[in-house]
């Protein structure tokens, strides 16, 4: 069953400002007064207790390569090492491109489709691991007049993959897709079958979001049209959502007040401590304790990120720290 469109809207942000937009004493309580909850975590489950800000050192060149990413929602997967990829090679992709085309077709037997499949080296996207480079996949219906994109597939490998690599496979780690489900799941058998691989949907645990929550929180920008940050909440054995709206600013001042900017290590007591105050916010102004929603949904200005694997970037800059973290997630996954 599918979640509702429908919502519950609270709007925080007059009660949001007021709250941080006071003197530094009250922000000095705030550090010391509020109580982070006590979360147990599983024995047989590796937990991060501190993570680096990685802040990629790209220029406004650099960051023109990734504006292909921009403003598209990718589902994210995670890809096994490729078998008998030759990327060495780009001449051999004109044949991946033919055998991946052929398999779509007739896939689609029981349709008049005219697919046609591209694999192109993208050398220009930097802070990756540089051996093994990102691959872009498109496939596009070709019997019109105007070719119709059909599915799109950026491959990226890891910022250091080094130790996980084995021998005589290509390791791209991280998979981001768009386009229909019947062709994305097609799309992946293909290249599951013919590189030996394994390719299998990521989601964000609530633990990983709140890390990029809370490391990313004083990076956010307003925009034109945008000054929200929106946190959406399910609601247990229900398909309603409620969804929280606080001020950029309001983020921002809280996370500044958990958080020293200058320190790129960012500790996991301050990430719980950080979503604790949020959902004490939300008690003390509206009655309503979230402690046990699950958060589905981040949004901000800058970008969007959804429990089930989904991302959208709105904003240049933000693409390589999201696609960072994200990549050592999925290697993560990998080793474990």
């Amino acid at each position: 069953m599918s979640r509702r469109k429908s919502s519950i809207l609270l709007p925080f942000n007059l009660n949001a400002t007021k709250t941080v937009n006071q003197t530094d004493e009250n922000a000095t309580a705030l550090r010391t007064t509020i109580k982070t909850p006590q979360f147990k975590t599983p024995a047989n489950r590796r937990r991060r207790t501190v993570v680096e800000i990685v802040e990629p050192e790209l220029d406004e060149n650099d960051l023109e390569e990734f504006e292909d990413l921009k403003r598209k929602m990718w589902s994210v997967y995670r890809v096994s090492d490729l078998n008998s990829f030759d990327h060495t090679k780009p001449t051999t992709f004109p044949r991946y491109g033919r055998i991946l085309s052929r398999y779509l077709v007739s896939s689609f037997s029981t349709q008049a489709v005219t697919l046609q499949a591209k694999f192109v080296l993208k050398p220009d996207i930097q802070g990756f691991d540089q051996e093994d480079l990102p691959v872009h996949i498109k496939v596009e219906d070709v019997q019109l007049s105007q070719p119709r994109l059909v599915y799109e597939g950026l491959l990226l490998s890891a910022r250091k993959s080094e130790e996980s690599k084995a021998d005589g496979v290509v390791h791209l780690p991280v998979l981001l897709a768009r386009g229909p489900l019947s062709v994305r799941d097609k799309v992946h058998h293909c290249l599951s079958a013919v590189f030996s691989s394994s390719i299998n949907e990521v989601s964000f645990p609530t633990d990983d979001m709140h890390w990029m929550i809370a490391a990313w929180s004083g990076f956010i920008n307003e925009s034109r049209n945008n000054k929200e940050v929106s946190f959406m909440y399910g609601i247990p054995s229900r398909t309603d959502t409620i969804q929280c709206q606080y001020s950029v600013n309001f983020i921002k001042d809280l996370w500044s007040c958990i958080h020293d900017m200058d320190n790129r290590d960012v500790e996991l007591s301050e990430v719980k401590r950080f979503y604790s105050s949020l959902i004490k916010h939300t008690a003390n102004t509206v009655g309503l304790n979230l402690t046990n929603a699950p958060l589905i949904m981040y949004k901000t200005p800058d970008f969007e990120l959804h429990t089930v694997g989904k991302v959208k970037v709105n904003t240049l800059e933000f693409i390589p720290r999201i696609l960072h973290f994200i990549a050592d997630l999925c290697e993560k996954k990998l080793e474990t």
